[in-house]
C-alpha cells in the first residue's frame, strides 16, 4: 500500500514542489531588494562624504552643510587623530591605520588591500612539512608521478609474486596431497 504521495505534507507532492519554489523566488526577490537598498544607501554616504571633502579642500565652510550623521560619527577623531591612540604607549599608530575617517575599525584593512600577513616560523614550517611527507611516504599515501608503489616500498605487490607451488619430486608434499 503506498499511500505516502497521497500525503499534503508528503515534499515530492506537485503542490509542495511549487510551494517551494514559489518561496525560494519570493526570498531571493527580497534579497535581491535589501542588496539593491543597501549599496543606493551606501553609495549616497559615500558620495556625501566626498562631497564634504571637496568643500573642506577648496576652503568652503562645510560646518552648515555637513550632514549631522557625518558630525556625530567623524566628531573630534577627524579634527585630533592622535586621541584615537591615547591610553596607548608607542602603539597608537596600529590603531590609527585601522580606523576610517568616520571613525569605524577595519580590522582587516590590510587584506582587503591585499597586502599579505606575515607567515610563521618558516624553519618550524619546513620541519613539519618533511615530516608529513615522511609519514605519508612510509603509509605509501605520497608517491610522485610516473612512481610505483612497488618502487616506493621496494616489495611485490601480492599478483606480482609467483604462488609457492609444491614440488613434484618431493615425497612429503605428495603425501600431503593424497591425505587432502
Amino acid at each position: 500500500m503506498n499511500i505516502l504521495p497521497k500525503k499534503n505534507w508528503h515534499v515530492r507532492t506537485k503542490e509542495n514542489i511549487a510551494r517551494v519554489r514559489r518561496d525560494e523566488a519570493n526570498a531571493a526577490a527580497e534579497e535581491k531588494e535589501r542588496e539593491r537598498r543597501r549599496k543606493l544607501a551606501e553609495q549616497e554616504a559615500r558620495t556625501e562624504l566626498l562631497r564634504s571633502r571637496a568643500r573642506l579642500k577648496l576652503g568652503q565652510s562645510s560646518e552648515n552643510s555637513k550632514p549631522e550623521s557625518l558630525e556625530s560619527e567623524a566628531g573630534e577623531d577627524d579634527k585630533d587623530p592622535k586621541g584615537i591612540s591615547a591610553g596607548f604607549e608607542n602603539g597608537g599608530g596600529e590603531i590609527e591605520s585601522l580606523t576610517n575617517a568616520a571613525g569605524h575599525v577595519n580590522f582587516f584593512q590590510n587584506i582587503e588591500n591585499g597586502e599579505k600577513l606575515k607567515e610563521g616560523n618558516d624553519e618550524n614550517a619546513a620541519e613539519k612539512k618533511r615530516e608529513q611527507e615522511e609519514y605519508e611516504k612510509k603509509i605509501g599515501y605520497l608517491t610522485y608521478l610516473g612512481q610505483d608503489t612497488e618502487e616506493l616500498t621496494g616489495e611485490k605487490v601480492w599478483w606480482r609474486k609467483l604462488p609457492d607451488r609444491p614440488n613434484p619430486e618431493d615425497p612429503s608434499q605428495a603425501e600431503q596431497k593424497k591425505f587432502d
